[in-house]
């Protein structure tokens, strides 16, 4: 169809909205486009003419929504399984039994069935009130390669398998719905998205020997110490931030060169620490930037 056919033949003043588009559909009230239609089939109530309790597309005389039947439109909007009315998208289906597919593609053993301990993700997202959200969720290709790696097992389903994975949103995202859906077991947010900081912190560090001991203090010092508050009750934010200003301070430390803060000349000096690293070095000595032996 060429520019000009498409103009004359598809496009029009949108009888709800007015705006010139391309119509999806005419109805008693006129020419509908994609907005319109796409909203038309999110109403629902009691008809005013019928009293029927179901989807309301068209409208009457006054403008109010009412049944396809009362607006005399031809076409139908019940899914092909399900029956529910609705939107239909690909081989009349409704939304949820569309998201139902698209998981069971995404999340099958192989076998043509949903992996068994991934049942209660699915069902937890099948029972949501926007099934349209979710499909547009499964469009990111990280949500299908995360998914696919659960359901196929090179991803293990566990937090610290999800923990070496990214981008970091999308998997706390997911690992959200995990523990909502009881496939994880709980556990503290900003925990959680503290070790996810720590991971990217320690990537970044080419020596190896000051890597693997900024990981020695946080493994034993700082992680003990948030799960044992964690414990009791959820974390704050200024908590992790004081464990990351932990790991930040005692990096600087490590660098070769970095400065050492002397008290002024006419007030003793007292070291100063961070928990788990050592005390600074008065002025004039040569710390040993090193964790041998620790």
């Amino acid at each position: 169809m060429t520019p000009e056919e498409n103009e004359r033949w598809m496009i029009r003043d949108c009888a709800r909205c007015g705006r010139r588009a391309s119509k999806s559909a005419e109805w008693s009230d006129g020419p509908i486009c994609r907005t319109c239609y796409d909203r038309a089939m999110r109403v629902r109530g009691h008809c005013p003419g019928c009293r029927a309790d179901r989807l309301l597309p068209g409208r009457d005389t006054a403008g109010a929504p009412i049944c396809r039947d009362c607006a005399g439109i031809s076409r139908d909007f019940f899914c092909d399984r399900c029956g529910f009315e609705g939107l239909l998208l690909g081989g009349r289906l409704c939304e949820r039994c569309t998201l139902a597919d698209t998981l069971g593609r995404l999340l099958n053993d192989d076998t043509g069935r949903v992996v068994t301990s991934l049942q209660p993700l699915v069902t937890a997202l099948l029972e949501t009130d926007r099934p349209k959200s979710r499909l547009i969720w499964l469009r990111n290709p990280n949500v299908v390669r995360l998914l696919r790696g659960l359901a196929t097992g090179t991803i293990p389903l566990t937090h610290d398998g999800l923990h070496q994975e990214t981008p970091w949103r999308t998997v706390a995202h997911l690992r959200d719905l995990l523990m909502d859906s009881g496939v994880l077991p709980r556990i503290d947010r900003q925990l959680m998205l503290y070790q996810r900081w720590l991971t990217e912190r320690l990537a970044v560090i080419e020596d190896p020997e000051h890597r693997r001991c900024l990981q020695h203090f946080a493994t034993w010092h700082q992680m003990r110490r948030l799960r044992s508050k964690a414990e009791k009750g959820p974390l704050g934010r200024s908590q992790t931030n004081q464990a990351k200003q932990e790991i930040i301070q005692a990096g600087a430390f490590l660098r070769p060169g970095s400065p050492t803060k002397a008290a002024p000349s006419n007030t003793p000096s007292r070291p100063t620490s961070t928990p788990g690293i050592p005390r600074s070095w008065p002025p004039g000595a040569r710390p040993r930037r090193s964790c041998a032996g620790a």
